[in-house]
C-alpha cells in the first residue's frame, strides 16, 4: 500500500460482504487485521516493529494495542500490548488467548503483519488483565500508529521517535468504528493519508517546557527568594529614603513579589498550552518517574496557588497599631515560605522528565546543583537570624537595671521577634502621621511604652514622666532617643494593666527629630 511519502502506515480488517461462507464464518469470530508500514527510515541494522492502538482520545492514555516485531532473520511475532500514559507493558497471556494466525513480512522495506483478533475470548484473559483490552465493538476509536526499531536479542521495542518527524507516532484525525456481521457498514480499510502527530509541534512543546523551567526558577529563586530576604532583614536599609512614595525594602519586596507573580502565571499557562490543556497522569502502571512527573504538577500548582493568594492577603493586612497584626505577618510569612518550599520541591521533581532531560544528559550534575542552591538559602536564613539574635541580645545587655521582658529574636523586616511590623514605612524615616503612644505595665511592675515610627526626644520622655510618675529609662540605651526599630522604654511604678492611649495633641509637641 503506497500512501503519502509523510504518512507510512495503514491497516485493513476483512469485512464479510464477497466473502465466501469459510472465511464469513472466521470473520463472525475474529476481526482478521493486516497492518503495514514502510521502515526504509529506520535503523537497518536492528529489528522492526509496528504498533496499532486503539485510543479513547488522540493521545497514548489507556490503549489496547496490537503489534508485531521483525527480526533480521526467520520469522516475526505479533502481541497485545497496553499503553498506560507513557508506558507501554506487553500482555503475553493475552496475547496468547486473542491473537492467531499471526505472520509477519518484510519485503522491500514494507512490513505487512497479519493477525486474527478474537474477541469473543477476552473472558478468557487474566482478571488482571481484562480491563486493558477494549471493546471494539462497542464504540468507535481513534487509531494510533507507532513504528521503530526493536532489541537484537529480546525483541523488545525501541521507544519511539519523540521529535517532529515521521518517525513521531502518528494518529487518525476521526474516530474509526469496528463492525462483524452482513449488516456492518464499514468499508475496512484505513490509509493513513491526512494523519496528526500532536496539536502543538514538539518542536514548540520542548522549547516551552524549557522555558517554562527557566521562567520558574528566576521567579521563585532569583526573585522570590530576594523579596523573602528583602522583607525578612533589609528593612533597615536606606531609612530616610523613599521608592515612589514608600519604604525602599517595601518598594522592593512588592515589586520582586509581583514580577515574580506574573512569571509563575505566564509559565503555568503555556505549559498546559503545550500539553493541550490535558492533564497527564499514569493511570495503572506508574513507575517512580511517572509519580515524580504527577507530583510535579501537583507541587507546582499548590505554590502557584499560594503565589496568588499573597497579594489578596497583603489587602486584608491591618494597621500596625492593631493586637491582630502579628497574625496577620505570621500569616504572610508561613503562606510564603510555604509557597517557596513547594516550589523548590516542583523543581527537583522535574529533573527526571523527559521534556527537560536533564538527569538524562546531566545525571546528577543538576540535583546536586538545585540541592545546593536549597541548602544556601537555608544557610543565609539562618546566619542572618544568628547575626539578628547576636545584636539585639548586646543591646539588651547594655541596659543592667532593666530585665528584658522577653527575647528578640531579629531586628528588622519579618523578623520574628517583630510582631507588629511591618509597615510601609522605614522605621526611621520621617512620620507621615502622628501616631499615639501605647503603654502597659508588665509583671514587673514597668510600664512598656511603643514607638514604631517616631524618633523618641528627650522632651516626649520628661512629659510622659512628669504626667504618669515614676522615673523614665530607655531599653536600648542606644535607641532612647532615636526609636530606630520598634523598640520601648519602661517608667517605673506604674501597675496599671489596662492599655490606655495618650492624645495626639499632647504630644504633637514633643514628635521632633531627636537630639
Amino acid at each position: 500500500m503506497h500512501i503519502r511519502s509523510s504518512m507510512v502506515y495503514g491497516t485493513r480488517w476483512p469485512q464479510n460482504s464477497g466473502l465466501n461462507p469459510g472465511l464469513r464464518s472466521a470473520a463472525n469470530e475474529s476481526f482478521p487485521f493486516q497492518l503495514q508500514t514502510h521502515v526504509n527510515d529506520l535503523d537497518p541494522t536492528r529489528p522492526f516493529y509496528a504498533a496499532l492502538g486503539f485510543s479513547y482520545n488522540q493521545r497514548m492514555d489507556d490503549d489496547t494495542v496490537v503489534e508485531c516485531v521483525q527480526p533480521l532473520k526467520g520469522s516475526g511475532k505479533v502481541q497485545v500490548s497496553f499503553n498506560d500514559e507513557t508506558f507501554n507493558n506487553v500482555l503475553p497471556q493475552a496475547s496468547s488467548v486473542l491473537l492467531e494466525g499471526g505472520s509477519t513480512v518484510l519485503e522491500d522495506g514494507l512490513l505487512t503483519c497479519n493477525m486474527k483478533f478474537m474477541l469473543d475470548k477476552v473472558p478468557l484473559v487474566a482478571n488482571e488483565s481484562q480491563f486493558m483490552i477494549h471493546d471494539l465493538e462497542s464504540q468507535p476509536y481513534y487509531l494510533l500508529f507507532a513504528r521503530g526499531n526493536a532489541d537484537p536479542w529480546t525483541l523488545e521495542k525501541d521507544i519511539h521517535s519523540v521529535n517532529d518527524n515521521p518517525q513521531f507516532p502518528w494518529m487518525s484525525q476521526e474516530m474509526v468504528s469496528f463492525c462483524r456481521g452482513d449488516n456492518c457498514t464499514s468499508n475496512g480499510i484505513y490509509m493513513l493519508n491526512d494523519g496528526m502527530q500532536s496539536r502543538v509541534e514538539r518542536y514548540w512543546r520542548y522549547r516551552v517546557a524549557v522555558l517554562h523551567g527557566v521562567a520558574l526558577i528566576v521567579a521563585w529563586w532569583v526573585l522570590g527568594s530576594s523579596a523573602i530576604l528583602i522583607a525578612r532583614y533589609f528593612k533597615p536599609l536606606f531609612p530616610r529614603k523613599k521608592l515612589l512614595g514608600t519604604a525602599v525594602w517595601f518598594q522592593l519586596h512588592r515589586d520582586l513579589f509581583l514580577i515574580s507573580l506574573i512569571l509563575q502565571i505566564l509559565a503555568v499557562i503555556f505549559i498546559f498550552w503545550q500539553a493541550g490543556w490535558v492533564w497527564y497522569q499514569c493511570s495503572y502502571q506508574c513507575t517512580p518517574k511517572d509519580f515524580s512527573k504527577k507530583m510535579h504538577a501537583i507541587t507546582g500548582i499548590i505554590a502557584t496557588v499560594l503565589a496568588v493568594l499573597q497579594p489578596f492577603l497583603a489587602l486584608l493586612r491591618p494597621s500596625p497599631n492593631s493586637e491582630h497584626r502579628y497574625i496577620f505577618n505570621w500569616a504572610h510569612w508561613l503562606v510564603g515560605m510555604t509557597a517557596w518550599s513547594f516550589a523548590s520541591a516542583t523543581m527537583v521533581l522535574s529533573l527526571p522528565m523527559g521534556k527537560t532531560g536533564l538527569n538524562a544528559v546531566y545525571g546528577y550534575a543538576p540535583n546536586w546543583v538545585m540541592g545546593g542552591y536549597i541548602l544556601f538559602f537555608i544557610g543565609c536564613n539562618i546566619v542572618m537570624e544568628m547575626l539578628a539574635t547576636s545584636n539585639d541580645v548586646r543591646m539588651e545587655k547594655n541596659v543592667s537595671e532593666i530585665k528584658p521582658h522577653r527575647f528578640i529574636v531579629g531586628p528588622s523586616g519579618m523578623a520574628l521577634s517583630h510582631l507588629n511590623g511591618p509597615t510601609v514605612e522605614s522605621p526611621l524615616a520621617p512620620p507621615t502621621t502622628v501616631p499615639s503612644v501605647e503603654y502597659k505595665s508588665n509583671l514587673d511592675g514597668y510600664a512598656r511604652f511603643k514607638c514604631p515610627w517616631q524618633d523618641l526626644s528627650k522632651d516626649l520622655v520628661k512629659f510622659i514622666s512628669s504626667n504618669y510618675g515614676g522615673e523614665v529609662s530607655c531599653s536600648p540605651k542606644a535607641f532612647c532617643h532615636t526609636c530606630g526599630q520598634e523598640q520601648t522604654f519602661m517608667t517605673c511604678g506604674m501597675d496599671s494593666t489596662e492599655l490606655r492611649t495618650m492624645p495626639q495633641t499632647r504630644l504633637r509637641p514633643f514628635l521632633n527629630e531627636g537630639d
